[in-house]
């Protein structure tokens, strides 16, 4: 799936399904034991599943600050996480697309993205997978964490080296445009396979960042292997379907459609990999 033909399934993804993808399933999803703020909610989840019994390589796609953009007419950032869950449909993989706004009563965090950590979004993801696999849906040995933007960032803190100890680990990690200046805890290292996804033109989450935590991982080598893809020209949010824009906060934003299908192309060609297929 490549340039005009991805805008298009984002463009229709509020209308009926094709064929070969079945629906979601709106599911649940308590939180776990290890949880570091006990009071927080069950969050939400839709999951997409192909035909066929599982369990299923699992993808579990995390939103960005702005949540699924539900409170917005046109819930972009939904069609974006729900184009993504039916790409990987079509690839035969099951995915769910997280909310850890809406049950948190949150439409968007992007002033503030303390308001839900990185932590707590990466204990989500866990709860996530623990019901995913209790439910026989989630091969446990092939389950994949993929966010953007603040949703990047939990993807990096879900797979710190040495950090967290959840019943289910993720086998490999795809972040979008994360922010990657927590030296502290990224020098460690991750726990498994991680692929990053930027701009070199994104004012937010500048790539700059992420290239130091690569070229000191480079240097001094530990965990799992880090693969960083930065493309000329791309903005912040280079993958939803919008005009060129500055948001409220003075960063700058634009579709590009050449670096959403690389980032395609890697994604399928990361997934395929021995080591997490």
């Amino acid at each position: 799936m490549r340039g005009a033909a991805f805008l298009s399934l984002l463009l229709l993804a509020a209308s009926p399904a094709p064929a070969q993808i079945s629906g979601f399933e709106r599911l649940p999803i308590p939180q776990i034991a290890g949880h570091p703020d006990a009071s927080d909610p069950p969050i939400m989840g839709y999951l997409f599943k192909p035909a066929g019994a599982g369990p299923f390589l699992t993808v579990v796609l995390m939103h960005g600050c702005d949540g699924l953009g539900w409170a917005t007419p046109q819930r972009i950032s939904w069609k974006l996480q729900r184009s993504y869950a039916e790409h990987y449909v079509a690839q035969g993989y099951a995915a769910l697309v997280l909310d850890s706004f809406a049950p948190r009563r949150l439409a968007s965090i992007c002033g503030d993205g303390q308001r839900v950590t990185g932590a707590r979004r990466a204990w989500d993801a866990f709860a996530a997978a623990d019901l995913l696999v209790a439910r026989g849906v989630a091969d446990p040995a092939r389950l994949v964490l993929q966010g953007d933007s603040h949703g990047g960032y939990a993807v990096l803190v879900a797979l710190e080296q040495g950090r967290f100890a959840p019943p289910h680990r993720f086998a490999a990690g795809i972040a979008f445009y994360p922010g990657c200046d927590n030296a502290t805890h990224f020098a460690r290292g991750f726990s498994a396979p991680l692929l990053i996804l930027i701009g070199d033109a994104d004012d937010w989450t500048p790539a700059r960042r992420c290239r130091a935590l690569a070229d000191r991982l480079a240097r001094a080598p530990r965990g799992a292997p880090l693969r960083l893809e930065i493309f000329p020209g791309a903005t912040h949010a280079f993958d939803f379907p919008l005009p060129a824009r500055v948001n409220e906060l003075g960063h700058h934003m634009a579709y590009d459609a050449a670096a959403t299908a690389a980032s395609l192309a890697f994604i399928d060609r990361f997934l395929a990999e021995p080591r997490i297929r």
